[in-house]
């Protein structure tokens, strides 16, 4: 019989602080957490489901040992204990392991780690391992892959099971095929229940996170013991009643389950999505697998469990259920935009309204607000936040993007109460404004050259103003990166917005100067154009006047006159370039 325990064996692709890259098991990663820089899987997009599966663990092993009905202090007494010590405490993770050990095995008789013992497709054989990876190309399935197109016969135990936590997390929807034990066939058919999530529950949020200088770091960052701010018994989450991890139940079905609602932290980490199995051959490779609709929750109202995504009000929603209440639903991630673009959901704080910042960010500020972290002694001046998910196409049958993204950011800018939010989401929403107005200018040089459609095989002009906007904030990338890391607590915000605003506008005032210098067209050519029913007149220099009118509306003079006919801007991505 073949054994592979996660427990014990190394699987865990990590990244050490020295740079050399290891697999580690279970145990080892929380021996060396500390030493280690972060968890680095087959695609990052494993990256979070590990993490949340070692996050898990440490809610269940804590939990077990702390009083019942913790308080708030009490919690953050525990969270700050156990992050001085640098270390977690070994004694008690090895006592808890202990305990569930056979369950964390892949090929266990009766409870195979993450899996449904038995399991068989009705009427046909197991797929092929393939079907667990994200990378692997198949029909209308494929997201990206080095991989050749012939398909995997066999894969390791240890990619089985990184690709296991994934599948769970990020699996497609669609039709499954039904298995033994299924009462939800229809004409052979398996569909997820309407109304639920259908794909993993990681595909349907915007995962977002928070990371420190080493693995310990990063999972006492988003080891949230209470929600801030919470009136209710559900404000806790270490230790809620009946919130177990799989490993930890005794029941098992085959069948689909609507289960709706979480029952807490440790079951939105470890959601069984899919009814799974893997195949061992004789050389105890996984050579196929079985796969089916596991635990359905509703899409809603999950903002009490789940701790690693924005949430916003849904209207529509609330009129399609034909509800009362608002219900709250996650934002997901745009795969075409960058995360410094889409700051607000995430670090904004509106006092009238539920708290719809990530659990991890409402984390931070909460520790900063009402604990030690607050005096002279700040142990954490930055973190890295990061995004990381997947977009699907065709009815969320396949994969069609991958996101991952992240950004340096003071610790201040968890704070609720800090003024340089605001400051930074201004800059942001300018910035916007002012990217749209090179759009049309570029789109008024065509319109000056007699070339306003799509004629003569020319690119739509809405495409080409996308085109436009795409450049322009490639450009400004790095120059974003910089400025909002740096953006710390002794800044004045007033100032600093002026010269990150200036920056821009350099920047966008030379890309105006390249499109016209490779637009070749007489300056004085006047050609009509509609705009809003009416025909208005449009050459070169009318583009100009309209372009940089409206950058000092979007972003403010430019400090002389001199810095507006003359910017000075280096090299693409150069951020020192383009400094005052």
């Amino acid at each position: 019989m073949a054994s592979f325990n996660l427990l014990n064996e190394p699987w865990i692709r990590c990244v050490y602080i020295d740079g050399e890259a290891r697999l580690v098991s279970l145990r080892q990663l929380f021996k060396d957490a500390s030493k280690i820089r972060s968890i680095a899987g087959d695609i990052p997009q494993q990256d979070m489901p590990l993490l949340r599966l070692a996050l898990a663990v440490m809610y269940c092993v804590y939990g077990d040992h702390f009083a019942d009905d913790p308080s708030e202090t009490e919690l953050r007494r525990l969270w700050l204990d156990v992050w001085t010590a640098g270390e977690f405490d070994l004694g008690m993770i090895e006592e808890y392991l202990d305990q569930y050990e056979s369950r964390f095995d892949l090929f266990d008789e009766e409870r195979p780690f993450f899996q449904t013992p038995n399991l068989e497709y009705t009427d046909k054989d197991p797929d092929s391992p393939g079907e667990l990876i994200a990378d692997v190309p198949k029909p209308d399935k494929m997201l990206f892959s080095m991989r050749t197109g012939e398909g995997v016969e066999s894969i390791s135990n240890a990619e089985a099971a990184r690709w296991l936590v994934f599948l769970q997390a990020y699996d497609t929807a669609g039709i499954k095929s039904p298995v033994v034990g299924n009462t939800h066939v229809n004409k052979n058919k398996i569909y997820a229940p309407k109304g639920m999530v259908a794909t993993g529950w990681l595909g349907n949020i915007g995962g977002t996170y928070l990371t420190g200088s080493n693995l310990f770091e990063t999972l006492m960052l988003n080891w949230v013991l209470y929600i801030p701010g919470g009136a209710d018994e559900g404000a806790i989450l270490l230790g809620r009643p009946d919130d177990f991890a799989p490993w930890e139940r005794d029941e098992q079905t085959a069948d689909l389950i609507v289960q709706r609602d979480f029952h807490g932290v440790i079951d939105a980490l470890t959601l069984q999505a899919r009814r799974t199995r893997l195949v061992c051959d004789d050389d105890s490779q996984v050579c196929g697998c079985i796969v089916c609709y596991g635990d359905c929750v509703a899409p809603y109202d999950q903002n009490k469990s789940e701790q690693m995504t924005a949430w916003r009000e849904n209207l529509k929603l609330q009129k399609d259920l034909g509800r009362g209440t608002v219900p709250i639903t996650a934002r997901r991630h745009n795969a075409n935009t960058n995360l410094w673009r889409n700051l607000a959901p995430i670090l904004s704080y509106e006092t009238t309204a539920t708290d719809l910042r990530p659990g991890v960010v409402q984390w931070m500020d909460e520790l900063q607000a009402k604990s030690e972290w607050r005096h002279n002694e700040h142990p954490l001046e930055s973190v890295t936040l990061r995004s990381q998910g997947m977009t699907y196409g065709t009815q969320s049958s396949v994969y069609e993007a991958a996101i991952d993204d992240s950004l340096t950011i003071s610790t201040m800018m968890c704070r609720h109460d800090f003024d340089g939010i605001q400051t930074l989401l201004d800059v942001v929403d300018r910035t916007a404004g002012a990217v749209n107005a090179l759009a049309d200018f570029v789109r008024n040089l065509q319109v000056s050259s007699g070339r306003q459609s799509t004629k003569n095989n020319q690119k739509p002009i809405g495409a080409m103003k996308d085109d436009v906007r795409e450049t322009a904030y490639a450009r400004m990338d790095q120059l974003f990166r910089v400025r909002i890391a740096e953006f710390t607590k002794d800044k004045d915000p007033e100032q600093y917005s002026s010269e990150w605003r200036d920056e821009v506008h350099r920047i966008l005032l030379r890309m105006g100067e390249e499109y016209l210098t490779q637009s070749s067209i007489p300056a004085f050519d006047v050609h009509e154009f509609e705009n809003n029913s009416r025909k208005e007149p449009m050459n070169t220099g009318i583009a100009q006047l309209k372009f940089r009118s409206r950058l000092n509306i979007s972003l403010g003079r430019l400090q002389t006159s001199h810095d507006e006919r003359k910017p000075n801007f280096g090299k693409e991505g150069d951020a020192n370039a383009v400094t005052n």
